[in-house]
C-alpha cells in the first residue's frame, strides 16, 4: 500500500505491504469552501423565522454588541461587514452605539497590530472596537454560578448591550469539542476567575472534554449555561474547513445554529474504524497544523479513540516552530517523567495558558506509546519529553508491530486533526481506501 502523510509543507511517501495496515486507510470526507460566504450569510439571515427576524430583534433597541471570533480570522474578514450592513438596514441604532468585541484567545491574545489585519480601516475608525481582557476586573460582571460550581463571569460591555450577537467559526477543539457559539462567551468573554475554574485539572481530565465531542462535555455545558445567564439574541455559526475557509453558515438561536454547525462539521470529519486497533499511523496534518508539538496534541487526541488500551500512535510532524506556547513548552521542557509531571499539574493552583494542553499530552502518554517521526528535532529532546523518536517511518511502524506481535491490528488515519476517529461501523462516514 502506498500512503502519503502530510509533513510540514511537503509529504512523506510510505510504501508498505497491505497486511501492515490490514489493507485500510481512512480519510474524512472533503470539506469544500462555500463559493460566496457573503451571499450565504445573506440567504441564511433572510430565511430566519419570524420570531428571530432581524427587524423584530432590533426594533426599539439602542445598542448592539457583536462578539467576533478571533480564532478564525476569515470570520471577521468575510462576514463582519455584511452582517453589520444587514443589521444597520433593519435598525435605527446609531453607528456609534455598535460595539465589536473580539473574544479572548487564551493562547495568543489579539494584539493592536493584529486588529489592523482583522478589520478594514473603515470599521476601525467608524465603530467602537474592543478586545476582551479577562484580567480587566473593571469590565467583568458576575452572573451567577454554573451547575458544576464554576463562577460565571462576563464582559460588562457585552452584558449591557441591548442586542447581543455572536459571530464565530466552528471547528474541532481540544477540550470543548468544537469552537464557536457558547465558546465565544466562555472562554471568550469571561473573567480570569472563570478561566481558572474551567481549566482546573479535574475539568481537563474529564473523559468527555475531548476533541470533536460535545455530548456531556463539561466545557460545552458551562458554555451553554453562560449564554443562558447572559443572553444572546442571534448567533452566526460558520463551519470551518481544515484549511480555515468557510464551509457552511448557520444563523439563528445560539443553541440551534451552533448545534447544526457542530453536527455538520462532525459528520464531515468523522472516520469510523470497526474495532479498536493496536497501532494507529497518522500525521500532524501538515502545515500549518504541525508547526509545534502543542498543535500536534490535537492530532493525537483526534485518533486516540480508535486505539486499544496501551496501543501505539506512530505520527509524523515537522515541528518547525518547536514546542509552542510558553506555558506548554515550559512544562514539556521541565518534564521528569509522565506520572511526576501529571502529579505536578494536579497540584498546581495557577491558571497558566497552555497548561491544559500539556495535561492532555501527558494523560495520553500514560496509556499509549507515541512514536514521533521528525527530521530535525534532537532525538534526546524527544526522549526527554516522553516520546519515542524515529528518523525512518517504516522502521517506526515495524518497531511498533514487533511490540504488539504479528497478529496486531493496525490502521492508517493519515489526516490527523482533519478527521475525528471513532469506533463503530458506519458506511456513510469517512472514506476507506486500499
Amino acid at each position: 500500500m502506498h500512503i502519503s502523510l502530510p509533513y510540514g509543507a511537503a509529504s512523506i511517501p510510505i510504501d508498505v505491504p497491505d497486511n501492515w495496515i490490514n489493507g485500510r486507510c481512512y480519510r474524512p470526507h472533503p470539506m469544500l469552501p462555500c463559493a460566496d460566504p457573503r451571499a450565504e450569510l445573506m440567504a441564511a439571515v433572510g430565511s430566519l423565522p419570524e420570531n428571530l427576524a432581524l427587524k423584530k430583534l432590533l426594533d426599539n433597541k439602542g445598542t448592539c454588541a457583536i462578539v467576533v471570533d478571533a480564532e478564525h480570522p476569515v470570520i471577521a474578514r468575510e462576514l463582519l461587514t455584511p452582517l453589520l450592513e444587514l443589521i444597520e438596514d433593519e435598525s435605527d441604532i446609531a453607528r456609534e452605539n455598535f460595539t465589536i468585541i473580539f473574544a479572548h484567545r487564551p493562547l495568543a491574545p489579539v494584539t493592536p497590530e493584529e486588529l489592523g489585519t482583522l478589520l478594514e480601516d473603515r470599521l476601525l475608525s467608524e465603530y467602537r472596537v474592543v478586545v476582551h481582557d479577562p484580567s480587566d476586573t473593571d469590565n467583568i460582571l458576575s452572573v451567577g454560578e454554573s451547575t458544576k460550581k464554576v463562577p460565571l463571569t462576563i464582559s460588562k460591555v457585552y452584558q449591557e448591550a441591548q442586542v447581543k450577537i455572536l459571530l464565530g467559526g466552528v471547528a474541532p477543539d481540544l477540550l470543548s469539542g468544537f469552537t464557536g457559539g457558547r465558546a465565544l462567551l466562555m472562554p471568550g468573554l469571561c473573567g480570569r476567575e472563570t478561566l481558572k475554574a474551567m481549566y482546573d485539572f479535574n475539568f481537563v481530565a474529564d473523559k468527555q472534554s475531548r476533541f470533536g465531542n460535545f455530548r456531556d462535555n463539561p466545557f460545552h455545558i458551562v458554555g451553554i449555561e453562560t449564554v443562558a445567564a447572559t443572553g444572546c439574541d442571534l448567533a452566526v455559526s460558520a463551519v470551518m474547513t481544515p484549511e480555515q475557509q468557510i464551509h457552511k453558515i448557520f444563523v439563528g438561536h445560539y443553541g440551534a445554529s451552533h448545534l447544526q454547525a457542530m453536527t455538520t462539521a462532525r459528520e464531515a470529519m468523522l472516520v469510523r474504524v470497526k474495532e479498536p486497533m493496536d497501532i494507529v499511523v497518522t500525521s500532524g496534518g501538515g502545515s500549518p497544523h504541525d508547526g509545534t508539538l502543542a498543535q500536534v496534541v490535537n492530532s493525537l487526541c483526534a485518533v486516540e479513540h480508535v486505539l486499544k488500551p496501551e496501543g501505539t500512535i506512530v505520527i509524523s510532524a515537522a515541528l518547525d516552530n518547536g514546542f509552542g506556547p510558553d506555558g506548554f513548552a515550559e512544562i514539556a521542557r521541565s518534564s521528569r517523567g509522565v506520572h511526576k509531571t501529571l502529579e505536578r499539574l494536579s497540584l498546581s493552583k495557577k491558571y497558566t495558558p497552555g497548561q491544559w494542553i500539556a495535561q492532555r499530552f501527558y494523560q495520553l502518554l500514560t496509556d499509549h506509546e507515541i512514536i514521533l517521526f521528525n527530521k530535525e528535532m534532537e532525538e534526546g529532546l524527544i526522549w526527554d519529553i516522553g516520546l519515542t523518536p524515529s528518523r525512518d517511518f517504516n522502521e517506526a511502524i515495524m518497531g511498533a508491530m514487533q511490540s504488539h506481535g504479528q497478529r496486531c491490528k493496525i490502521v492508517a488515519l493519515p489526516e490527523g486533526p482533519k478527521g475525528i476517529g471513532e469506533i463503530g461501523a458506519a458506511p456513510n462516514t469517512g472514506t476507506s481506501q486500499r
